[in-house]
Parts: C-alpha cells; structure tokens; sequence
C-alpha cells in the first residue's frame, strides 16, 4: 500500500477542527443552535454550518491556495481542471439535526482525496475534544487532550453483528429483515455518518452501511473512509465499484463497512437483496 507523507496537511487540517469545534460548541451553549433554516433538500442549516464552513474554506485556502474545495455549505466547484489532483472534502458540522437537539452527535470532517482518492481524514467531536485522524498507508488513530491511541477494529469473528447506523433506519421495519439476516446481536444509532463510521474504527461496531444512495455525500464520507480504511476496516460499495471523489456532491452509492472482509461480503450480499 503507497504511503503518503502530508503531515503539513494533517497538522493543519487538526488545528482547523479543533477551531472549529470551539465555535460550534459556543453555538451549542448560546442561542445559535435553535436558530435555523431548511435548505433546499430539506435537511437543516444554522448559523454555525457557516460560520464554521467559513473558518474551514478560509483556513485551507490559506496554507494550501492551489488546491479545490468540495462543502456542504458552498456551490460546486466550477471547474474539473484546476486542481484536480488535490480536492478537500469538508463537512463543517456533520449531523447538524443532533447540534439542534443538543445531543452530542455531530463532528466536524476534513478530508483530503489526492487523485479522485481518499488519502487523510479527519473527523473531530466538539462535545468530546476528541479527534480521529488517519492517513493512507499510516494508520489510523484518535486523540484527546490527555493522550493518542491506535484505532483498531474490533477483531471478532463471531457471526452475530453489532451494527451502527441512522436513528430512522432503526426504527424502519423494511430494515428488520436486514438486521435479522446479518445477525444483529446490538444496534448503535448516530446522527453523524462520520461518527457512525468511526464507531467501527474503533472497534465498538463492526458493521455500518448507510440506508440508501441518495443518503450520503462526499463530504460525509471522504475523511471517515480512510480513518476507518487505516484502523482495518473493511470498505466496499454495494456494486463494487470504485470510490472516487470527483468533485461531485450526491455519492449515489451504498456502501459498508465492517471489521472483517468476511462479514463485509456477507452484508453486501443481503444488501444486494434488500435493494434489488
């Protein structure tokens, strides 16, 4: 596996985050969170989406201006030639619905694809302090103010899964079938795909795929895949094609993850059933 040395990027992208999470939780404590709008898919903006993609966009355009930016709270890029090569992934606040409701699941996600590839991630938990990160051929590892640790997934092989997935999708009776054929021993539920993913990088879940195509963008995933990728994950699209961040928003992909590529191809194959 190449191995990539942007420890620049890294160093920059966890200081960013960690900006960011301070003016995410100000807004948690102060009146910003209940101050929102819809955007037009529906799904919920607040002043802090924002200001954060803001402080986000400026930061990596200062240390790194060649370089394109893909966002949930910007326009899409204009152009495929410049910088095609080297392409941000930012979520400025991954799982905004839980920053409302003052739950703690949110995080912030950097991620940076060289070459359409997820190669460094980072996702940050303002309510925690707590930053996962990774790099391709690197490893993966999470953070907090105290002390680094590996991430790992969980190295059980037993047939009973503990899945993590969205809120909706684990009370939708057309997923009871799913979560029967995989052997659902435990169901995690999270607000922040980041987040739900990085619940089996380290080892608490050991399986996650998102409930549709039409769920997940780029800036959700980018960051998240190659932490999880790094700590041994298992990750795969539904009709096995390749991940590629093309600059695009929508994905238009299912996917899974899972601790072992045993209990991955066993999940895509029920999949397969479910979305035939």
């Amino acid at each position: 596996m190449k191995s990539y040395q942007l420890y620049e990027e890294l160093d920059v992208a966890r200081r960013l985050a960690q900006q960011a999470g301070i003016r995410i939780m100000e807004g948690y404590f102060g009146a910003a969170a209940s101050r929102r709008t819809q955007k037009g898919d529906g799904t919920p903006v607040t002043e802090t989406d924002v200001a954060v993609n803001e402080l986000l966009v400026k930061g990596l355009h200062a240390a790194f201006p060649g370089d394109g930016i893909v966002s949930e709270e910007m326009p899409p890029l204009e152009s495929l030639e410049d910088a095609l090569d080297r392409v941000w992934y930012v979520d400025p606040l991954d799982g905004t619905s839980g920053f409302v409701n003052r739950s703690d699941q949110f995080a912030v996600h950097i991620g940076l694809a060289l070459d359409q590839e997820a190669v460094l991630g980072v996702v940050h938990k303002p309510t925690t302090g707590e930053t996962y990160f990774g790099i391709k051929g690197q490893g993966a590892y999470i953070a907090n103010r105290y002390n680094t640790t590996r991430l790992l997934v969980s190295p059980s092989t037993k047939p009973e899964s503990r899945v993590v997935v969205d809120r909706e999708t684990s009370i939708d009776l057309r997923w009871k079938g799913v979560f029967d054929d995989i052997g659902t021993q435990k169901v995690f539920t999270s607000g922040s795909e980041g987040l739900r993913i990085m619940k089996v990088a380290e080892g608490i879940a050991n399986v996650h795929m998102n409930n549709g195509p039409q769920f997940c963008s780029t800036w959700d995933l980018c960051a998240p895949q190659i932490i999880a990728q790094e700590a041994g994950a298992y990750f795969r699209t539904l009709d096995e094609s390749p991940m590629l961040y093309q600059r695009q928003g929508k994905i238009g992909k299912v996917y899974v993850f899972a601790n072992t590529q045993e209990r991955g191809e066993r999940v895509r194959e029920i999949l397969r059933r479910f979305f035939a």
